[in-house]
């Protein structure tokens, strides 16, 4: 059976009724029912299982008197009946309420930009149906000490959970993620460090500045967060102590989160979440304490899960989109290696010609020096053969003056003797 056909089965719709788009959001109500809302030309369908207790809602677009955006994050669809039903956490509202407008008023909907039409070809359709397969169990407040509030159930291994939520770069959403989605600031985190008193347990801690509603004289306080770990291949256990220091009695208190991550079978795991408060003073206000702090969990693992279904979504979109263009950056990419390889090769034999050319002209430059030293060598000796010869010249000048003097005297003193 086809995901369409199955939807169709689902919300017992005519065949051949055409379903738009389908969105992750949460209806309304004294505890958020959070699932799927299912856009077809003829009715808007909300899917969800809360706690094994599957809903199914179908609204008649002909039944709807209108729709129209109710704050800043939630829909409100008034039936003619005048009976209302409140959807949330959208991940665009805007968008949603836009394609809504244009199936009750019957405009053509290709002036909407994201307007795909569900059809059998489409290859997340059963998964987006199973993201929405969360069991949520909420527990009456009636003991302080370790109440399972929730619990959820995800198609992915043990280890992929510890990686995704919990390892120092969590890769989906981690507690910085959604504290900062919360507007937390003055967020401090740090990284996992083994515990002293005991090798397999490891330790973190994490302040921050929290807003507050409720609270009379506060919209704000600071928080200080203890966090623990410990895995193996049959369970993590991972426990947070947490300290809210600006509150009335906050010195009287801690409240402690537990969370036991176990397998199940076909590569799943489920989380079960436990919340105790532990106290420190004792006090009159232990009751009220107790009641406001589970709501408060209560309330956060809400926006937690909802906001860990948008980022598997988003995940699975672009695996999808990664999927369809890998054989093209595969290709890009061995065409860049292959270039590369090219580059590499040119650039090796230059460089092995150059070297070459390095040497030869070493060589050469090496033979020119030594044939100019040796030409500068026989230029001075030739020179200094030259001034020897000059000099050689002028002394026998010299010695042949001498030796015609010499012999005018001679001549002289024999002509006198004569005259004696």
């Amino acid at each position: 059976m086809s995901a369409k056909e199955l939807l169709i089965q689902l919300f017992a719709l005519p065949k051949g009724e055409i379903i738009f788009h389908d969105y992750s959001c949460a209806l309304k109500s004294l505890i958020s029912k959070y699932g799927r809302i299912f856009l077809s030309e003829n009715h808007i369908c909300f899917y969800a299982n809360l706690a094994g207790s599957k809903i199914n809602l179908v609204l008649k677009i002909n039944d709807i008197l209108k729709i129209e955006s109710k704050n800043k994050n939630d829909i409100e669809i008034i039936m003619n009946n005048n009976k209302q039903y409140c959807f949330s956490s959208f991940q665009d509202k805007d968008h949603v309420l836009n394609f809504m407008n244009a199936l009750l008023q019957g405009q053509p909907l290709s002036n909407l930009n994201d307007s795909t039409v569900f059809n059998e070809t489409s290859n997340n359709e059963q998964s987006q149906i199973d993201n929405a397969e969360v069991e949520i169990q909420f527990l009456k407040s009636e003991s302080s000490t370790n109440q399972e509030i929730c619990k959820f159930t995800f198609s992915f291994s043990l280890d992929k959970f510890f990686d995704f939520f919990i390892a120092d770069n969590a890769s989906l959403y981690s507690i910085y993620d959604h504290r900062q989605n919360e507007k937390d600031t003055d967020m401090n985190l740090t990284k996992w460090t083994v515990n002293e008193d005991s090798q397999d347990m490891y330790l973190r801690e994490m302040k921050h500045v929290m807003k507050l509603t409720g609270v009379p004289f506060k919209d704000k306080t600071r928080m200080h967060k203890l966090f623990t770990y410990k895995k193996d291949e049959q369970k993590i256990i991972y426990t947070c102590t947490t300290h809210t220091l600006d509150v009335p009695y906050g010195n009287c208190f801690q409240a402690e989160e537990k969370w036991e991550i176990t397998p199940l079978e076909d590569n799943k795991c489920i989380l079960r979440v436990f919340v105790s408060v532990i106290f420190t003073k004792s006090t009159i206000m232990k009751n009220t304490i107790i009641n406001r702090t589970m709501i408060g969990f209560k309330e956060d693992y809400e926006k937690w899960i909802n906001n860990v279904k948008i980022k598997l979504e988003n995940q699975a979109k672009q695996s999808k989109s990664s999927t369809i263009s890998y054989s093209i950056h595969d290709f890009e990419d061995s065409i860049k290696l292959d270039n590369q390889n090219i580059f590499n090769k040119i650039l090796k034999t230059s460089n092995s010609n150059l070297e070459t050319q390095k040497e030869q002209s070493g060589l050469i430059s090496v033979a020119l020096q030594k044939e100019a030293y040796f030409i500068l060598l026989i230029t001075i000796m030739i020179i200094i053969m030259l001034i020897q010869i000059t000099m050689m010249n002028k002394q026998t000048a010299k010695i042949e003056q001498l030796e015609q003097l010499l012999i005018q005297r001679q001549n002289k003193f024999e002509l006198f003797n004569d005259q004696l």
